[in-house]
C-alpha cells in the first residue's frame, strides 16, 4: 500500500465508522495504484476492529454521506438522513438538561425592571456618610453597591453553575454541545453584566442631579435673619446692596435715607461701583462721562483722575488688540501728562511690534509666490 492510499485509510476511519461513500473513494484509489481491493478491505476491517477496542470516543456519523451529526439532533444536517439507532449520548436526558438551563437564562431576561429607589437611597447614604456606606457594603457586607439585580443574579448564577456543571461532565467531550453551553454561559453574564453598567450609570446620575439641585439652592439669595424684629433702616439696606453690588437697589435705597452727609458718602460708593461696571462692560464713554462729573463735584480730584486714567488705559487696550493703533492715541490725550506719555510709549511699542510682524508675514507671502514662479 504506497503512502497516499495508507493516509486516505487512516482519514476515513479516524471515527471508527467508514461510510459507503468513503469506501468507494477507497477502492477507486486502490485501483488506480494497482493495490489489491481484498486485501485493502481486509486492512480496513482489522484497522476498524482495532479502533472500535481502543478507548478513543467515537464520534456520531451519517451512514448516509458521512457528515459528523451534532449530539442534539438526530437528522443529518447535509443530507437529511434520519438515524434508526439511538446516538451516542442519551439525548432525551441531554435535551431536557440544555433545556433547563436555556429557561434559567432566559428567566434572568425575563426579569421585571426594578424601581430606582434602592440606587437612590445608596447614593444617599454615601452623600451622608461621607462615603463610609461604600466601605460597610463592599468590604464588611460583602454586596455590589448598586446592583438592583443582586439577588436574582446570585440565584442565577449558583443554579446554572451547577448546570454547566453537570452538563460538562455528561457531555464535555462533545465539542458542540461544550460550544452551546459556553455561548449560554456567554449570554448570561452579559446580560447581567450590562444591568451592573446600567445600574452605575443611573447611580451617576442620581449623583448629578442632587450636585446640581444643591448648588442651584446654594444660589439662592436668602436674607439673613434680622437680630431684631425692627424693618431694615435704609442705612442697613443701602450697605447690603452695595456688598452684593446691585447698583439699581443701592440707588432706590439711598433715596429714602435723611442724613445727607452719610449720604453724600453712599452716592459716592454707588458712582465707583457703576463706573466700574461700566468700565468691565466696554461702555468706555459713560464710564468716562460718569467719572468727570463726580471730579467736578467733589474734592476727590486725584481719585478721580486715577479713575480716568484706568478706565483710558482699559480702553487702549481694547484698541490695540483691535490695532486701531491711530484711536488709541487719541484716547492716550485724554488721561493725565505722566499716564498721557507712559500709554503714547506704551501704544508706540505694539504698533512696532505689529508692523513687524506684518512685514514678516508679507515677505514670507512673497517668497511663497516667487517659489511658485520657480
Amino acid at each position: 500500500m504506497n503512502r497516499e492510499l495508507e493516509k486516505l485509510v487512516d482519514y476515513a476511519i479516524v471515527d471508527g465508522y467508514i461510510t459507503d461513500k468513503e469506501k468507494q473513494v477507497l477502492i477507486k484509489k486502490a485501483q488506480a495504484s494497482g493495490f489489491d481491493i481484498d486485501e485493502l478491505e481486509m486492512i480496513l476491517e482489522g484497522k476498524l476492529h482495532e479502533i472500535n477496542r481502543s478507548s478513543r470516543p467515537q464520534v456520531n456519523k451519517c451512514p448516509s454521506c458521512g457528515d459528523i451529526i451534532n449530539g442534539l439532533s438526530k437528522i443529518c444536517p447535509s443530507c437529511d438522513y434520519v438515524l434508526n439507532s439511538e446516538p451516542v449520548t442519551d439525548t432525551e436526558t441531554l435535551q431536557d438538561d440544555i433545556k433547563r438551563l436555556e429557561d434559567s437564562v432566559y428567566s434572568l431576561k425575563a426579569v421585571p425592571k426594578p424601581g430606582a429607589s434602592g440606587i437612590f437611597n445608596a447614593v444617599v447614604l454615601i452623600i451622608i456618610t461621607g462615603g463610609l456606606y461604600i466601605v460597610y457594603k463592599k468590604l464588611i457586607k460583602k454586596e455590589s453597591l448598586f446592583d438592583r439585580y443582586a439577588p436574582i443574579n446570585e440565584r442565577i448564577l449558583a443554579v446554572t453553575q451547577m448546570q454547566t456543571g453537570s452538563l460538562q461532565n455528561k457531555y464535555g467531550s462533545d465539542q458542540n454541545i461544550s460550544n452551546y453551553i459556553n455561548k449560554l454561559v456567554t449570554e448570561r453574564d452579559a446580560i447581567i453584566k450590562k444591568r451592573q453598567l446600567s445600574d452605575t450609570i443611573s447611580a451617576l446620575a442620581i449623583f448629578a442631579v442632587i450636585g446640581l439641585a444643591v448648588y442651584f439652592i446654594s444660589l439662592i439669595d436668602i436674607p439673613a435673619p434680622s437680630a431684631s424684629k425692627n424693618e431694615e433702616s435704609a442705612e442697613e439696606k443701602t450697605e447690603r446692596n452695595i456688598k452684593q453690588g446691585r447698583i439699581s437697589k443701592s440707588k432706590l435705597a439711598v433715596a429714602a435715607m435723611e442724613d445727607s452727609a452719610e449720604k453724600d458718602v453712599f452716592l459716592v460708593k454707588i458712582r465707583d461701583m457703576e463706573i466700574d461696571s461700566l468700565t468691565t462692560a466696554g461702555n468706555y464713554n459713560e464710564a468716562l462721562l460718569l467719572a468727570r462729573q463726580i471730579k467736578n463735584t467733589d474734592d476727590i480730584s486725584r481719585e478721580m483722575e486715577s479713575k480716568v486714567d484706568g478706565i483710558i488705559e482699559k480702553q487702549i487696550e481694547d484698541l490695540v488688540k483691535q490695532k486701531e493703533f491711530a484711536k488709541a492715541k487719541e484716547r492716550a490725550e485724554l488721561a493725565s501728562y505722566p499716564k498721557n506719555q507712559y500709554l503714547l510709549t506704551t501704544i508706540k511699542i505694539e504698533e512696532s511690534v505689529a508692523k513687524d510682524a506684518e512685514d514678516e508675514a508679507k515677505a514670507k507671502i512673497k517668497a511663497s509666490k516667487k517659489k511658485r514662479k520657480k
